[in-house]
This record gives C-alpha cells, sequence and structure tokens, in this order.
C-alpha cells in the first residue's frame, strides 16, 4: 500500500509540471507580443512551479514561499 502523503506529492508534483508546461506554451504568445515585463514574470512562475513540481515528485513539500533555493542547497 503506498502512503497517502507519497501519493499526494506525486499527485501535487504532476500538476505543477502540467501547470508548468502549459505555461511554457502561453509564454510563446507572450513573447510573439513582445510584453518582456510578462515574459519575465510568467517565466519566474514557470521556474517556481517546475522545482517545486520536482520538490514534491522526491518527496519533498516545498515552503511557501516564492524562493526555494534553501530547500534545494539543503
Amino acid at each position: 500500500m503506498v502512503d497517502g502523503g507519497v501519493m499526494q506529492n506525486r499527485d501535487l508534483a504532476r500538476d505543477y509540471l502540467q501547470r508548468s508546461q502549459v505555461r511554457l506554451r502561453a509564454l510563446a504568445v507572450l513573447y510573439d507580443a513582445a510584453s518582456w515585463a510578462d515574459v519575465v514574470r510568467e517565466s519566474q512562475e514557470i521556474v517556481e512551479l517546475t522545482l517545486k513540481g520536482l520538490l514534491r515528485s522526491c518527496g519533498v513539500s516545498p515552503p511557501r514561499v516564492h524562493d526555494v533555493s534553501d530547500v534545494l542547497l539543503a
């Protein structure tokens, strides 16, 4: 039997990575429109979601902050 917390982390990790993929496709539209501030903002969101998804896939619950670098380094 799989631990509920592990399954929840896997489901959340999958969700985070799927959302990152959708945002990555949207990024192309912003880029084509030369909406540079939005390109930067959306890129930051993509990186954040991807890193948090990867942490969750490893069984680590990411902190509720934008910058997870401390957790990655640990």
